[in-house]
């Protein structure tokens, strides 16, 4: 059990996990099994921002279950909900809206195959690691949202400068404080008011998932990404329906290239998996490089829907969830240092997504492993704060030859566009098997390539026929979002005066249309153009965070609890 110092401001654990998702949860049930093991009892805590575990989780999700057998060989044996097997495995090159060129087996790397993979809903997955984490003693928290890391700063004279006049200092993580509740819009107490608590640890790790507030915080403050290109993004919007019986196909995975982005030159892609229970997974993933500021993934993924291949599947459905969520994938050229003074950053808060395998679920697990391995190599030596030694266990796993093998796939669709960029990955993978000599990068931020209106096309998207395609309002409304109107808003503007004074007339204020939840609108009120923040709508994808063409835009998080609550994303 945890030891509280001062009743209601502050409690200690020997290792603190801020994320429920696939990385932290593994990481807690991989130190628990270790303690087990060697019967050296340690204090473990999963603190999780939303209301339920699960609720804030989203992936395609195509799972690879490597890393599942490392954690927990008898899975099969169980009640995991990890069951719908790929049985037919199709890609397409979608031509325009009414046709599309399907690519044979012989035409993709062997790393694109499905084999022995499954379809999941990674929020049931993450419900069913909670339990066998608990199950193993680790103290799990719903509804606490970490809000600051806790630092701390001592000088080194055992770390030389350039400039030999300035003293260097160390910065040590030593645990968190979580958010106040109960604040209203001007941030005075309200009623139920409930204070920051500090969470002390001996080991901390960050498993926020991507663009996590804490990682990004991480990054910066130690500069773990000193000597990597620019971290890259996507987005990724999915939806649940549920069709008739005879349109269904259990198993069945499809993934397609093209339009309906190409025609606006972006890139990305779209899939189409089959669950159990007739229920399809579908979405589009929109790369956050795309510089033509009309775009908006929402509608795209609308138009999507209309082509024959997804229309004939999804034709008298209806829609069940829907959801949205940002995707880390610059791959090993911009995973920063993940390893520092009292933790480790893991997953897609760091970066670990396989952009061959298209997946990151098995090595967000793999990473929290590593982690807990590391960490618990500190811990039996009675280590506190020291750092642990992830990088040397991390470059001899399965986990760094894999994205090692992937280093130049991202960099080669952002350089060379999406066909000739899947060829050039095509051919490195099949003549190379991933061991090329060279190394792409591509150096430019996601938030840096819109080109100003007057250098891009207008883009006209049709109304939604309520059927395939629907509103951003109807949408969220399938998201299951809570987020009380009443408390301080967690978008912040660096500058409120940028979206009107410099946006709206360089870019027609992009952030209208990259969020896919209808957070931001300009409006006019009383003859004045006003930019105005639907904080409630939020789904915590974080694009307006990546997007954002002068990074003017920071996301936090809300009130514990607040935003969306998936059930089968």
């Amino acid at each position: 059990m945890a030891e509280e110092e001062s009743a209601q401001d502050s409690i200690s654990f020997d290792v603190l996990i801020v994320g429920a998702g696939p990385a932290g949860l593994a990481s807690a049930i991989q130190l628990a099994q270790l303690a087990k093991e060697h019967q050296r009892p340690f204090s473990i805590a999963v603190i999780e921002k939303s209301a339920e575990i699960g609720g804030h989780i989203l992936s395609g999700a195509l799972f690879d279950p490597h890393a599942l057998n490392e954690l927990l060989p008898n899975w099969q044996d169980t009640d995991c909900p990890v069951r719908t097997k790929v049985k037919h495995d199709d890609f397409y090159w979608l031509n325009n809206s009414q046709s599309a060129f399907s690519i044979p087996p012989l035409l993709r790397p062997k790393v694109f195959e499905n084999h022995d993979h499954y379809i999941v809903s990674l929020s049931e997955l993450c419900r069913w690691l909670a339990k066998q984490a608990e199950l193993l003693g680790v103290e799990i928290y719903q509804g606490f949202c970490a809000d600051k890391i806790q630092f701390e700063h001592q000088r080194s004279d055992s770390v030389t400068s350039d400039n030999a006049d300035l003293p260097i200092y160390m910065s040590t993580v030593k645990g968190i404080t979580t958010k106040a509740m109960g604040l209203d819009k001007q941030s005075n107490k309200k009623e139920n008011y409930q204070p920051s608590m500090l969470i002390n640890a001996r080991y901390t790790i960050f498993a926020e998932g991507s663009r996590g507030h804490l990682g990004k915080a991480l990054i910066k403050q130690l500069k773990l990404d000193k000597h990597k290109q620019p971290q890259h993004y996507a987005l990724g919007i999915k939806e649940i329906w549920q069709v008739p019986k005879q349109q269904h196909q259990q198993g069945r995975v499809m993934h397609s290239l093209g339009w309906p982005l190409s025609e606006s030159s972006s890139t990305g892609g779209a899939f189409m998996y089959h669950l159990d229970d007739s229920h399809i997974a579908v979405g589009l993933i929109t790369d956050l490089n795309y510089s033509n500021p009309y775009l908006s993934p929402f509608d795209e993924f609308q138009r999507l829907k209309h082509h024959p291949l997804f229309a004939k599947v999804l034709q008298n459905g209806k829609r069940i969830e829907y959801g949205a969520r940002a995707i880390t994938k610059g791959g090993l050229a911009s995973l920063p240092k993940q390893s520092f003074q009292g933790g480790v950053l893991i997953g897609c808060d760091a970066g670990t997504l396989n952009m061959n395998k298209l997946k990151g679920c098995h090595t967000a697990m793999k990473s929290g492993m590593l982690a807990a391995s590391a960490v618990y190599s500190e811990l039996i030596r009675d280590h506190t704060h020291t750092e642990p030694c992830y990088n040397a266990l991390f470059e001899s796993s399965w986990l760094y030859d894999e994205l090692y093998q992937a280093r130049n796939t991202t960099a080669y669709i952002y350089k060379f566009g999406q066909l000739s960029g899947a060829i050039a990955t095509y051919l490195e993978q099949s003549l190379f098997s991933g061991h090329a000599k060279w190394q792409l990068n591509n150096n430019v931020p996601d938030h840096a390539c819109l080109l100003p209106i007057s250098k891009a096309n207008k883009i006209s998207y049709p109304k939604p026929d309520n059927q395939l395609s629907f509103d951003k309002t109807s949408s969220l409304y399938l998201a299951s979002i809570s987020h009380p109107d009443d408390q301080p808003c967690h978008l912040q503007l660096q500058d409120a005066q940028i979206p009107i004074s410099q946006h709206l007339k360089a870019f027609d204020e992009p952030s209208q249309r990259y969020c896919p939840a209808g957070v931001y609108e300009v409006i006019t009120e009383n003859n004045q153009v006003k930019f105005q923040i639907n904080a409630g709508n939020c789904l915590q994808c974080k694009a307006c965070d990546i997007k954002d063409p002068s990074q003017n835009i920071s996301w936090t998080p809300p009130e514990s609890g607040s935003g969306p609550n998936y059930r089968k994303m």
